[in-house]
């Protein structure tokens, strides 16, 4: 079972959003304690080719993309909660860059947490 699911929910900000995943790619925490899921809320841009090359250029990493058609970020989160796989589930939006420890962090700061 994975650690943490980390939402990006996302509608047209493909430029933005490769960012985001590069932040998520530099994280401290082991790679197969969390996985990334990229909710596309209907996006008409490049975004699904982004999340794929992302994916391709990163191997070492679980990303996923779903879709959720009923357009607002609050959809776009649930879909991504009913989707998650992870032990705890945090969200990112998509024009923001985590540092380095946030994984980290959320794992290891949660109140329910467990050793890693």
């Amino acid at each position: 079972m994975k650690k943490l699911s980390i939402v990006v929910a996302t509608y047209n900000r493909a430029p933005y959003l490769l960012r985001t995943l590069e932040s998520l790619a530099r994280q401290t925490l082991s790679p197969g304690l969390f996985e990334i899921l990229v909710v596309n809320n209907n996006s008409s841009d490049n975004t699904p080719e982004v999340v794929a090359g992302f994916a391709g250029s990163h191997p070492q990493l679980q990303v996923r993309m779903v879709t959720e058609t009923s357009q607002g970020i609050s959809y776009a989160r649930n879909c991504g909660i009913a989707s998650s796989v992870g032990q705890y589930i945090v969200f990112i939006d998509d024009d923001e860059e985590a540092k380095r420890r946030w994984c980290r962090r959320a794992v290891k700061e949660s109140p329910c947490r467990q050793r890693l």
